[in-house]
């Protein structure tokens, strides 16, 4: 529960060991290779080049392609899987086998080939389709496709709309032409197929009428005969790209086997990548190369011991005050899950403390208190219990579930406290029953109703917003010891504390001289900074204006009786509307399955427009008015080289 403490790390070792070295580091995955490294004067003319990125972006565009592979897999060969799949273990010498990557690439190469070929021969049903469709209106009409002009004739084939007659058509030709031959073929809603023969010397006056008429030349390149020839060509070349479309749909689903294959693929281009990474941010000459970092001092024995084993040098030493060092959380069961909070904001600076054990109580203890039902408790409570072990990589969801766990049971503590069980859900349920018990009265059950007496509830939120910056107020005084600075702890904070000793002392005996040597201590010592007596004295009256701050931030904490009546209240007036309901039957039954009904769905809604509220307002009472006490955000956080998998748990195993 504490801020893991680095080292800076340098070795220089020969350019040969280099991969084998980055792997073995990767294993351990204890050092960050800083990407700034830059070596002193003496190291320059031995370490001056950077690695080539071609195969860095190599292996990031044959992820990408994996990944793609893998959508094709699950277009084609798509296999339900759980909410949160068990992801399956590895050994090391299966994920780096050499044989993987040639496997893999005839794999994609497969499935491209096959995705290619299914969609030419989509292409190609569509185009016959079409082509089928226009030959509709020609079926039976007796009409060669290939008609075509002759040394004194024309022919036009054609299509002209539905709302014109072929017979006015024809009377329209006659009038300019008696050498013209009008042959109907088919039609349809659209429009009327036709054929159109005349004499070439007609051709101007013809084709004005059939303007005219909305004539749309059609033609049928390619295609010769009749109509119902070329119907049937096309319909058993359709029938053709069916079959080969059915026979490459069932071998890409066959390649559904080797999905594990793929997304062990993918998961070794991402160790490649990281490698690859890593080796960009190494300064090197011909013969050797150099590495600068941070280490983590826990794990500097396992460090040296590689080091060791291998031709190189390599020094380690503590971080200065002009290190940035990156930070990394070392937590315990009961606290990690309030690194979702913390990560939420920002990482501490590596010379701050560990928020996480500090707010552990704060955070659970007002989510408990604005969402607090019993009945809420036990759901966040099953949920955390039952996702928990389904989630086994680390990371946000993880930290979720345990989080819910944690909320659900502060939540139980105080809806048992205040009474409340899904609202007041048990004045109602017994009336089904015929029994007359209020199990609301039962010896235990609520210490206090906040909604009968919300000025205690208020007055008991405001005492406990001072608790939680007297907290914050303490730890500060704990950092300003502990780096070496107890005045400052005394002026700083003892000062404050001793203002608002005197105010309490003062509210309670009338007598204030307690917060008057608070202020007086306020004035001579917060302006101690600044360079002449007139800024001392200016600094140290302004502090006292800081008063209004800290009134501000313990009114904020009138949300935890705000935001813990508003839920409260809604429970009961949507369990008061279920009864209602339900109790408009004479059928006892029926009466409860609709209450039931109306009870489940308005509950859920209650508890999901809630939850967010909630767990906003518990984060933002740490971040604004806990953290701004002590905490100095803006820490890096800890990016070693290691090992890192999407779809697969790697066991590394002993050398």
């Amino acid at each position: 529960m504490a801020i893991m403490k680095m080292k800076k790390l340098r070795m220089l070792a020969m350019r040969s060991d280099r991969e084998q070295l980055l792997r073995e580091l990767q294993r351990l995955g204890c050092v960050e290779i800083r990407e700034d490294a830059a070596a002193e004067e003496d190291l320059r003319s031995l370490a001056s080049e950077r690695e080539d990125p071609a195969r860095l972006m190599e292996a990031r565009a044959e992820q990408t392609r994996t990944a793609a592979g893998l959508k094709l897999l699950d277009k084609y060969a798509y296999v339900k899987s759980g909410l949160f799949p068990a992801l399956p273990e590895v050994k090391l010498s299966r994920l780096f086998d050499p044989a993987l990557p040639e496997e893999a690439r005839e794999t994609l190469d497969r499935l491209e080939k096959g995705d290619a070929t299914l969609a030419a021969l989509l292409a190609e049903q569509g185009r016959l389709r079409s082509a089928i469709l226009s030959l509709e209106l020609w079926r039976g009409s007796g009409i060669p496709l290939d008609a075509g002009d002759t040394e004194h004739t024309r022919v036009r084939l054609g299509t002209i709309p539905a709302s014109k007659s072929p017979e006015a058509l024809e009377a329209a030709l006659r009038e300019v032409t008696e050498a013209v031959q009008l042959i109907p073929a088919g039609s349809d809603k659209a429009q009327h197929g036709l054929a159109a023969v005349f004499l070439r010397r007609d051709e101007e006056a013809v084709g004005q009428v059939l303007r005219s008429f909305g004539f749309e030349r059609v033609s049928f390149e390619g295609m010769s005969g009749q109509a119902e020839e070329n119907v049937a060509a096309l319909q058993k070349r359709l029938e053709e790209t069916e079959r080969e479309q059915e026979r490459e749909t069932a071998a890409l689903k066959e390649l559904g086997a080797k999905r594990e294959q793929l997304k062990l693929y993918y998961d070794r281009l991402t160790q490649e990548i990281e490698a690859e990474e890593a080796k960009g941010k190494l300064l090197m000459s011909e013969q050797v190369f150099l590495l600068e970092g941070w280490v983590l001092a826990e794990a500097e024995p396992k460090l040296e011991k590689l080091l060791q084993s291998r031709c190189c040098a390599w020094e380690t030493a503590e971080p200065g005050p002009e290190d940035d060092v990156p930070v990394k959380l070392k937590n315990n069961r009961l606290t990690s899950p309030l690194n979702m909070v913390t990560e939420m904001y920002s990482l501490p600076q590596y010379r701050n403390v560990d928020p996480n054990p500090l707010i552990a109580f704060w955070f659970c203890a007002f989510f408990g208190i604005m969402y607090a039902d019993t009945g809420y408790g036990l759901v966040l409570l099953l949920l955390g219990l039952i996702l928990g072990p389904k989630i086994k990589k680390p990371g946000m969801m993880k930290h979720m579930t345990g989080l819910l766990v944690e909320c659900g049971i502060a939540t139980f503590i105080f809806g048992w406290l205040f009474g409340s069980f899904f609202g007041d859900a048990l004045r109602y349920i017994p009336n089904f029953f015929g029994a007359t018990l209020d199990l609301t009265k039962l010896p235990l059950w609520g210490i206090k109703d906040p909604s009968a007496d919300p000025m205690w509830f208020m007055y008991a939120s405001l005492a406990v917003g001072g608790l939680h910056l007297l907290a914050g107020m303490l730890i500060k005084a704990y950092i300003l010891i502990r780096d070496g600075h107890p005045f400052a702890a005394l002026f700083d904070v003892g000062s404050w504390l001793l203002l608002f000793a005197g105010i309490g002392v003062g509210a309670v005996t009338g007598t204030w001289w307690v917060a008057l040597a608070g202020a007086l201590a306020l004035v001579l010592t917060q302006g101690r900074d600044r360079p002449t007596i007139i800024g001392k004295a200016v600094g140290g009256f302004k502090s006292l204006y800081d008063i209004t701050s800290w009134l501000g931030d313990i009114l904020s904490y009138t949300r935890l009786m705000a935001l813990m009546l508003a839920g409260s209240v809604i429970a009961q007036v949507f369990n008061m509307l279920a009864n209602m309901a339900g109790s408009a039957f004479s059928s006892k039954l029926v009466g409860l399955i609709l209450f039931l009904i109306i009870f489940v769905v308005t509950q859920l809604f209650n508890m999901a427009i809630n939850i967010i509220g909630t767990f906003v307002h518990a984060a933002r009472l740490q971040y604004l008015e806990f953290f701004g006490k002590f905490y100095e955000d803006g820490g890096k956080p800890f990016k070693p080289l290691q090992f890192k998998t999407k779809y697969s748990q790697i066991i590394k195993e002993e050398n």
